[in-house]
């Protein structure tokens, strides 16, 4: 089968963890996939791994730094030059940034919301033209329960325009999770833009993943924390558990031209009541589009 015929989809941080569960159910499901990924080398890594196990499997990488503009610019022209389709989309990468002071990226932009938000706002506008060709088409972007005050206990979101760059103060899990509520805020105001096309919006959270947060930990101690001792909590996800709540949002027929959903455990629901103020979500786009330079 050509390429052409193939279903595409790209995922940015497909490399390794969930990610990387996701793409060979992808694979399997017969999708070629794009590796959108920072470490070439890993993803090559991975892509010698799937094909071991499944040599059917249609897989390449495309290098994807979602702290910089200019690296996400390009790597949507090289996608671009390839002539393909694109029928799904995956934002994947991110996380939290630890430290006691902001970091930030290339083009200056705090580093959670630069690349949690800003990186996947980007890189999902310079590829919604291609999206709308290949319709029906589908964006999934990854944001979490922890956006939502009433969810857990710990700090909460606290989304402040003049404090983005933790001018005021600095914290790791406030600014982690208004970086997933800009992803609510962004998933939201997509899919109303998207409204007569056959393209659909929708978040998924994939749930609290030890495996997942242990492996990108530099201390063994931490390493063995999490996914010795948290992965057997009740309310911990493997990350194939994870990855099948993306492959409900990325395949089920029953979400076939249905978007502004938030998926957990692979079912429909309500999200955050902030991260349904439509106000509040068109001020961060157009805040959004100006900062990217669109």
């Amino acid at each position: 089968m050509s390429l052409n015929q193939k279903r595409i989809a790209m995922i940015t941080g497909g490399n390794s963890g969930i990610g990387l569960a996701t793409v060979k159910k992808l694979a399997q499901h017969g999708f070629h996939v794009i590796l959108a990924s920072r470490n070439q080398q890993t993803s090559a890594q991975a892509i010698r791994q799937i094909q071991a196990a499944n040599p059917q499997a249609s897989l390449e990488s495309i290098p994807l730094d979602l702290a910089s503009f200019a690296s996400i610019r390009q790597c949507a022209a090289t996608f671009q030059a390839k002539g393909y389709p694109l029928h799904l989309l995956i934002n994947n990468a991110g996380g939290s940034v630890p430290g006691k002071q902001a970091s930030f990226t290339a083009d200056g932009f705090e580093m959670t919301l630069g690349t949690n938000h800003l990186g996947h706002f980007l890189l999902t506008n310079l590829l919604l033209e291609n999206l709308k060709q290949a319709a029906p088409a589908r964006v999934i972007t990854v944001s979490s329960q922890l956006h939502d005050p009433n969810f857990t206990r710990g700090p909460k979101t606290d989304f402040d325009y003049d404090n983005l760059r933790g001018e005021k103060y600095y914290n790791t899990q406030v600014f982690y999770r208004n970086s997933k509520l800009a992803n609510m805020w962004f998933v939201y105001e997509l899919q109303r833009r998207l409204a007569d096309t056959a393209v659909t919006s929708n978040a998924v959270c994939p749930g609290f993943v030890p495996e997942a947060i242990g492996a990108r930990r530099k201390s063994p101690l931490a390493r063995f924390f999490y996914t010795q001792m948290m992965a057997r909590m009740p309310f911990a996800r493997s990350i194939e558990q994870a990855s099948d709540s993306y492959m409900v949002a990325a395949t089920d027929p029953a979400l076939e031209g249905v978007g502004g959903k938030f998926i957990v455990d692979g079912q429909e629901k309500r999200s955050s009541d902030e991260s349904y103020d439509e106000q509040k979500a068109r001020r961060l786009w157009e805040m959004s589009w100006e900062w990217c330079g669109l």
